[in-house]
């Protein structure tokens, strides 16, 4: 859904080419219209305005960051067989119609919450295969 209004300063959104932002193009972006004093952004899906999430902070996207580091290598390892599956799982871990599970569609309280449903998984997988391994 293309966004209409900034949720961090309730100002409008515009859809840009990304060089006004980062000094080359990336493709387009929506991107706060109180930028640089708000700088919300959310980039687009490649040759597409669709964009990929909604608009972040710097302090979201901070925490969008951290929660992909520990959520990819789930998938990414092959602890999931995909992405798609590892999306599902978190779906249910979190509670979250699976159309609303993804880190780029996430706020800080919800990357909070990821994290630590993929840090208790963590824990939980490590323990049961230190056990199949080390049986004494």
């Amino acid at each position: 859904m293309k966004p209409q209004k900034c949720p961090f300063c309730r100002s409008s959104v515009s859809l840009i080419d990304s060089a006004k932002v980062f000094g080359c193009s990336y493709g387009f972006i929506y991107l706060c219209n109180s930028y640089p004093k708000c700088d919300a952004r959310v980039g687009c899906h490649p040759g597409t305005i669709t964009p990929l999430g909604t608009l972040a902070d710097k302090d979201l996207r901070k925490w969008r960051r951290k929660t992909h580091r520990k959520f990819d290598p789930l998938w990414q390892s092959g602890v999931f067989p995909d992405r798609q599956a590892a999306y599902k799982w978190l779906s249910k871990a979190m509670r979250l119609p699976l159309e609303r599970t993804h880190v780029a569609m996430f706020d800080i309280r919800q990357c909070q919450r990821a994290i630590a449903c993929v840090e208790v998984f963590t824990r939980i997988r490590q323990r049961v295969s230190t056990k199949v391994t080390n049986p004494c």
